[in-house]
């Protein structure tokens, strides 16, 4: 299973290879946490700021890697194992680019955080929303409540739901990112709240509407 995380876990490899060769002309004290204006609020070491993503991000492969393996219902992961892997390859690549980025911060690169967040945030979006349609019922990914867990009908036409709620949320935070970087916070929230949201609130609508759901009276 790990094989399949080589893209997002090689692109890591090399941010955290890139972050010790630059340690040395870091500062002692480096900005590691950004405000909502996309101002500087929070500091750390630099061995911390070199250190902390790429191993964070390589325990995530880990684990990524071998759920599968520990869901109830795994006989239908090969049926959405492509989309799967789209995904967990899409949240690691981000990782360690957000990881060069906040280096090349530090460094004194001219970078805009709301804006790298926000094209970053809005392209993970975009990729998650299409993947989603693709997901059958599982109990590691997509949108996992007791109605989509108890309904086929609920699963389906949730992950419809939410397929298209996180593109329009993707949307929004490039365009956001684009023309007003100091928005971005406040979108990725109102985008990503209200499609989780309007997504739970239909699978609970869905799953009535379906006569064969579990638990369901008739």
């Amino acid at each position: 299973m790990i094989r399949k995380l080589w893209p997002g876990i090689l692109l890591n490899l090399a941010a955290a290879l890139f972050g010790g060769a630059m340690m040395s002309r870091l500062p002692q004290r480096v900005a590691s946490h950004w405000g909502a204006d996309g101002a500087v609020n929070g500091y750390s070491s630099r061995v911390m700021l070199v250190l902390l993503v790429p191993l964070l991000s390589l325990v995530m492969a880990v684990v990524l890697a071998y759920a599968p393996m520990l869901d109830p219902k795994r006989r239908n992961f090969p049926m959405h194992a492509d989309a799967y892997w789209v995904v967990t390859n899409a949240v690691l690549i981000f990782l360690a680019a957000l990881h060069v980025m906040i280096i090349g911060f530090n460094l004194g690169w001219p970078i805009n955080i709301n804006l790298v967040m926000g094209i970053g945030l809005g392209l993970l979006f975009i990729i998650l929303g299409n993947m989603l349609t693709r997901v059958r019922p599982n109990w590691i990914f997509g949108v996992r409540t007791p109605w989509t867990l108890s309904s086929d009908l609920s699963w389906r036409e949730t992950h419809r739901v939410a397929g298209y709620g996180f593109v329009v949320a993707g949307i929004a935070s490039l365009m956001t990112a684009l023309l007003a970087p100091k928005g971005v916070l406040v979108v990725v929230l109102i985008g990503v709240g209200g499609s989780a949201l309007l997504s739970v609130v239909w699978s609970y609508i869905a799953w009535k509407r379906d006569p064969n759901a579990q638990g369901r009276d008739t």
